[in-house]
């Protein structure tokens, strides 16, 4: 390489990481539960400081799997496609997920790190607000 072609690699512009803004109708779905362990939590109060709920990882199994059914209860619809299990709709994901079988635990999953993704750019949204009220 010539010192021409390196100065050239080394301009080369930064790619812009682009903010994920929480959709409006996610922050009122349930996302976890009060510190109670049974009334659900919606995203709003998950992470706002001054509501106690509980960690998403202390949650016992048959929690997360209540929180995933309701989350796809409050869904216009629901299609998933998935390898070995061919199509899931709404009403048999929420069959899996009631009986714990292997697709409903996978679902499970799924539904958990979307909640997770969720708090995490919810979390940074709210404190970008607040930066930007002071």
């Amino acid at each position: 390489m010539t010192p021409k072609t390196i100065a050239r690699k080394k301009a080369a512009p930064k790619k812009k990481v682009a903010k994920r803004r929480v959709p409006d109708k996610q922050w009122d779905m349930p996302a976890g539960f009060y510190s109670d362990g049974k009334t659900l939590a919606t995203l709003k109060d998950v992470v706002d400081p001054h509501k106690p709920t509980m960690q998403l990882t202390n949650l016992p199994f048959d929690k997360r799997a209540a929180l995933v059914v309701e989350r796809l209860r409050r869904q216009p619809q629901f299609e998933l496609h998935m390898i070995g299990a061919g199509k899931i709709d709404k009403a048999r994901a929420i069959t899996e997920v009631k009986n714990h079988t292997k697709v409903g635990r996978l679902l499970v999953e799924i539904e958990h790190q979307m909640i997770r993704n969720l708090i995490e750019h919810a979390e940074k949204q709210a404190a970008s607000k607040t930066t930007r009220s002071k």
